[in-house]
C-alpha cells in the first residue's frame, strides 16, 4: 500500500469511529439529564413541621432565665424581714443630738448578768437619742474626751412568763445605791444605781447607772458610767432613756 493510500484509510477510520461513538460502558444512550431545583429538593432535608432547634435552645433558656432569675418573694420577704439595722444620723427632735436607729438578733438571759443568743431568734429594733459629743463604737458610748460613758446591752426577748429582773441579784463587786421602777410612754422599767468597785486600773469607784425598758416581751437595757453622784448627770441619763421607742 503506497503512502497516500494509507493516510486515506487512517483518515476514513477517524471519520467512521466519531460516527459511530467510543463510550466506556457500551451504553450508547445520552445521559438522563435532572433538573438542579427538583435535585436539590430531594437531598434538602424536609422541614415540614419541624421545630427549629434554635427556637427550643431559646425555650430552654428562657425556663431556666425564669427559674434563676426570678426573685422568689417569699426568700425576699425573708431577707427584708431579717435585714439588721445600725444607723447613726443627726436627730430631727433634740436639737445637737444623734439619733440610732438599730435592729438586731434578741439574746435570752435567766439572771440578767450572762446573755445567750439562740438559732432562729427574732429581731428587735428601736431608735435611740444621745448628746452629739457623744460618739458610738458598736455598742460603746465615748464622750469628747474619749472617755466611757455608756454602753448598750444586747436587745433582750424575755421567754413565756418571764418577768422584768427576775432572780436579778446585785453583784459582789457592787453596791446597790438605789431601785426603781420608771415609766417611757407605754414602757414599764427599771433604774439601778449601783456603787462599783474595779479590781484594776486608776478607777477607785465609779458608779453605774443601769436603765431597763420593756413592753412586757421585749426589753431594752443599758448602762452608763459616772464617777460620781450627780444630778446633772442623772438627769442627762434620763433624757436620754425618754427618748428611747421600739419599732418593728
Amino acid at each position: 500500500m503506497n503512502p497516500m493510500s494509507k493516510r486515506l484509510f487512517v483518515l476514513l477510520l477517524i471519520v467512521i469511529l466519531f460516527l459511530t461513538g467510543c463510550g466506556k460502558t457500551g451504553n450508547n444512550e445520552p445521559p438522563e439529564l435532572t433538573n438542579p431545583e427538583e435535585k436539590l429538593e430531594e437531598t434538602m432535608p424536609s422541614t415540614e413541621n419541624e421545630a427549629d432547634p434554635n427556637e427550643e435552645d431559646r425555650d430552654i433558656l428562657s425556663e431556666g432565665e425564669d427559674e434563676s432569675t426570678q426573685p422568689n418573694k417569699e426568700e425576699s420577704e425573708n431577707e427584708s424581714e431579717e435585714e439588721t439595722i445600725f444607723e447613726v444620723k443627726e436627730s430631727k427632735y433634740f436639737t445637737g443630738w444623734k439619733e440610732l436607729t438599730l435592729k438586731d438578733y434578741s439574746y435570752t438571759t435567766e439572771d440578767w448578768e450572762s446573755y445567750s443568743f439562740r438559732e432562729n431568734s427574732p429581731l428587735i429594733g428601736y431608735k435611740l437619742h444621745f448628746p452629739g459629743n457623744w460618739e458610738l463604737e458598736f455598742t460603746v458610748f465615748y464622750n469628747e474626751k474619749g472617755e466611757k460613758v455608756a454602753e448598750l446591752y444586747p436587745p433582750i426577748m424575755m421567754t413565756s412568763g418571764q418577768k422584768l429582773l427576775e432572780n436579778w441579784e446585785i453583784s459582789s463587786d457592787c453596791e446597790l445605791i438605789s431601785k426603781d421602777d420608771i415609766q417611757v410612754g407605754e414602757l414599764e422599767g427599771v433604774r439601778i444605781v449601783a456603787r462599783a468597785y474595779p479590781h484594776s486600773g486608776d478607777i477607785a469607784v465609779w458608779y453605774p447607772h443601769t436603765y431597763y425598758l420593756t413592753d412586757g416581751q421585749k426589753v431594752f437595757a443599758m448602762s452608763f458610767y459616772a464617777l460620781e453622784l450627780d444630778e446633772r448627770n442623772q438627769k442627762e441619763f434620763d433624757n436620754i432613756v425618754e427618748s428611747f421607742e421600739f419599732i418593728d
